[in-house]
């Protein structure tokens, strides 16, 4: 921590009705980019070349998962899987989104389960994590994008949606229903 950044700041914050005040230092009209990765131009490039995208910062290896998370035998049997290789017709959130459509993952993050059902009760905060620009019927390239507010700006995070499976089962959060992908998704740009 530089000494400028541990000098207070002429900031605002967020109000209750979970938009940004003035004087903040970063808004969702200005957001950073994680890794500098512009989930516009990425979809746009992939939709122009006919493939889904892979995230090569964030790649669908046990890296991503950390050697510590589980042990090393069921790190080696994690299977990386897209939505649409498990159903035919996916969505990003379906009917809503509410506290009781998520389901522990097998990585016991309830944590996580704890976090996204607190965010289900706040409308406006969850319209400012997930954007409403994104899914599996037009514009589909295997990319997506979460907003995370962190030291003073919203961060755009991409991901791809390549999802871990240990032994058929998810690892991470995931939705009651069998084929609504926010929560996991949204864990997954977290843990990026």
């Amino acid at each position: 921590l530089k000494e400028e950044d541990a000098s207070p700041r002429a900031c605002g914050g967020l109000s209750s009705q979970g938009m940004q005040t003035a004087g903040t230092t970063g808004g969702l009209e200005n957001l950073r980019k994680f890794n500098n990765q512009d989930f516009e131009h990425l979809r746009s490039l992939c939709l122009s070349q006919g493939l889904l995208f892979e995230d090569d910062t964030f790649p669908a290896d046990t890296s991503s998962i950390g050697p510590n998370l589980l042990p090393k035998d069921e790190l080696q049997q994690i299977e990386w899987r897209r939505p649409r290789e498990l159903l035919r017709n996916p969505c990003l959130i379906m009917d809503g989104v509410s506290r009781f459509d998520i389901i522990q993952g097998e990585i016991g993050d309830c944590w996580m389960l704890a976090a996204l059902g607190s965010l289900t009760m706040q409308k406006q905060f969850l319209e400012n994590v997930l954007p409403k620009d994104q899914g599996f019927q037009s514009d589909y390239a295997g990319i997506f994008h979460f907003r995370f507010w962190q030291f003073g700006d919203w961060v755009d995070v991409v991901i791809d949606d390549r999802l871990p499976f240990l032994n058929g089962n998810y690892l991470s959060v995931h939705a009651r229903t069998s084929n609504e992908f926010w929560p996991s998704l949204l864990e997954k740009a977290y843990a990026k």
